[in-house]
């Protein structure tokens, strides 16, 4: 069973001057083969499931007492092959509970429709049939998945782990997995209910990121990954693929570091892109990492307090969303060979620098070593004004087209840089330091 994660990132802050501050696939393989990742095809038409979602969901409980039964009611409402199989993933997903205690049994499609409470084995079972009396070829695969347990890079064990389902939409092979459509086991390894489309129809480029089949047909892919190919991906969310992520830096799921490390990505425009660094489950503080945009891409930087290995999870959303909730999109491991704290870290951000596509130039540390003028310079694009407060003193820095650079007068304590943007009234904080 998987595990998600969305979660509130950022808060706004907005400042007047002169007043107090208020107080935010195609995808690239290893060894040669395929280029970057894509929007889910499943995610895309999710608008054309509608109606099938809206009737699945409202089946009477009368209508679920048999599998017959069960089919002939969701035949009410499909027309073509793919709506049998969305008719039958969004039934299961929406009325089946993940049991843990039943993980590594084999139970019966009649037994999971009876009790609603299953492992992989018994939502894929109860897929296939539902799909089968609906009038359509299915398949149950076995094989490994990089579960909640797993670890990233990990090798897969001899024994499956993991199940779900091939079924043939209009005469093409096509993956659903139930289970992971069903929701996600939190921290005390208790189900949550969290319909996720992006299970139903997966495109196998997509899929093989996080499933490995035991039999290697069905991946579904012209060239079939190795075991290690598989275990090197990096562990993706269907956040990752959603928002149009790409791989470009680095695409293996471990990374060696010396000192500072820089990840790349492609990001569509409208996405945001942050950043935190763990210690096992402990997150760390935000000053280990700092995500800008740079052009088409989005540059994560970070600094790991110490040597030792870390998780670095990354997340995306559209900029609107900011505010309130982001998606986890996908996580690698950092190996830390030596680190060096330079400059405290990096500096605070505020939700403005990113919903504005701002990118910082310098200075690049957390901590200001000095007294006196410092030098600043970054883009803030559409920005009318930007200025360094440092207490008392304001500096508005010299601006061309979005590029604003210049000497600030700084002192010991808090710096701020704000911006003030076409029609806004108010400037909005973007960026924080501190002065030693």
């Amino acid at each position: 069973m998987q595990v998600s994660a969305r979660r509130t990132l950022y808060y706004g802050c907005t400042w007047e001057t002169g007043r107090s501050m208020q107080s935010r696939i195609w995808f690239w393989l290893p060894l040669a083969a395929l280029a970057c990742a894509v929007q889910t095809a499943a995610g895309d038409e999710a608008g054309s499931y509608a109606l099938v979602d809206a009737r699945a969901r409202a089946a009477p409980a009368s209508c679920a007492l048999s599998l017959d039964g069960l089919a002939a009611y969701l035949r009410q409402w499909v027309n073509d092959d793919s709506e049998k199989a969305r008719a039958a993933f969004t039934w299961i997903a929406q009325n089946v509970v993940y049991d843990v205690s039943l993980r590594g049994t084999t139970q019966g499609a009649p037994d999971v429709l009876k009790s609603r409470r299953a492992a992989c084995w018994g939502y894929a079972a109860l897929f296939e049939a539902v799909a089968e009396a609906l009038g359509l070829e299915v398949e149950i695969i076995r094989g490994h998945a990089k579960v909640r347990e797993y670890e990233v890079g990990q090798r897969f064990g001899t024994s499956h782990d993991h199940s779900w389902n091939a079924v043939k939409i209009e005469g093409e092979w096509r993956l659903a997995d139930c289970t992971w459509g069903a929701g996600w086991l939190n921290d005390s390894n208790r189900f949550v209910p969290d319909f996720k489309e992006h299970y139903f129809l997966t495109p196998p480029e997509q899929l093989v990121y996080t499933h490995f089949p035991s039999d290697p047909k069905w991946q579904l892919l012209p060239r079939p990954l190795s075991e290690q190919e598989c275990v090197d991906l990096p562990r993706v969310k269907p956040g990752f693929f959603q928002h149009g992520l790409q791989l470009v830096s680095h695409r293996s799921a471990r990374i060696d570091s010396e000192g500072p490390l820089r990840v790349v990505l492609a990001v569509p425009s409208g996405i945001v892109v942050t950043a935190r660094l763990l210690r096992g489950r402990r997150e760390l503080d935000r000053s280990c990492t700092f995500a800008q945009r740079e052009g088409p891409e989005y540059a994560v930087y970070v600094m790991p307090p110490q040597p030792g290995e870390y998780t670095l999870r990354l997340y995306a959303c559209e900029r609107e969303r900011l505010r309130s909730d982001c998606d986890q999109a996908l996580e690698y491991v950092v190996k830390a060979l030596s680190a060096e704290r330079i400059g405290g870290g990096y500096p605070k951000i505020y939700a403005s620098f990113l919903e504005r596509d701002c990118r910082l130039d310098h200075p690049i540390h957390r901590v200001i070593e000095a007294t006196g003028a410092v030098e600043f310079s970054l883009s803030a694009p559409g920005a009318a004004d930007v200025i360094v407060e440092c207490g008392a003193l304001q500096t508005h820095l010299p601006g061309n087209a979005d590029r604003f650079a210049g000497t600030a007068l700084v002192q010991p304590g808090r710096v701020r840089v704000f911006a003030k943007f076409a029609g806004m009234t108010k400037h909005e904080a973007l960026l924080e330091y501190a002065v030693r």
